[in-house]
């Protein structure tokens, strides 16, 4: 854009679609912390969310996010495949709970069994694997310890 003469309009559309993004981002995490924390203002945990990320921006450096983003994958890949195996596969309705330990047990075997399966060189990747066996173990603790309806 810069050699066709928009360069401007490239920094006005980097900008918007920047501070567009980043505002949804923090107001996601507002409104999340209103489904967790009853008592918190959503507007002031967006507000926060904000300066934190600026702060976080500022001081720390982006060259390299990888481990970061691996770290990411290691949480919320198991966390899905329990809940695709609970809700998909083996229908069930924990709505009525706050929290599972057998669930919470198989998604920490999950996020460990994700960091050791980075150290392996597989053509899919670790996150498949890594859900795959994670379905399996939510599939056999629930057909062999979990009373069915």
């Amino acid at each position: 854009m810069v050699q066709a003469g928009l360069g401007i309009a490239a920094l006005v559309i980097l900008v918007l679609s920047t501070v567009t993004t980043t505002f949804l981002d923090a107001w996601s995490a507002g409104i999340s912390s209103e489904s967790i924390w009853a008592k918190l203002k959503g507007k002031h945990v967006a507000m926060a969310v904000a300066v934190i990320g600026t702060v976080g921006a500022i001081l720390f450096p982006m060259d390299d996010i990888t481990d970061f983003l691996y770290l990411i994958g290691s949480v919320f890949a198991p966390m899905i495949a329990v809940q695709i195996a609970d809700y998909f596969l083996l229908k069930t309705d924990v709505s009525d709970r706050e929290w599972s330990v057998s669930r919470l047990a198989i998604w920490f075997v999950g996020f460990l069994l994700y960091r050791w399966l980075m150290g392996i060189d597989l053509p899919l990747g670790c996150t498949l694997p890594d859900m795959a066996i994670t379905v399996v173990l939510v599939l056999v603790w629930g057909r062999l310890f979990e009373k069915r309806a």
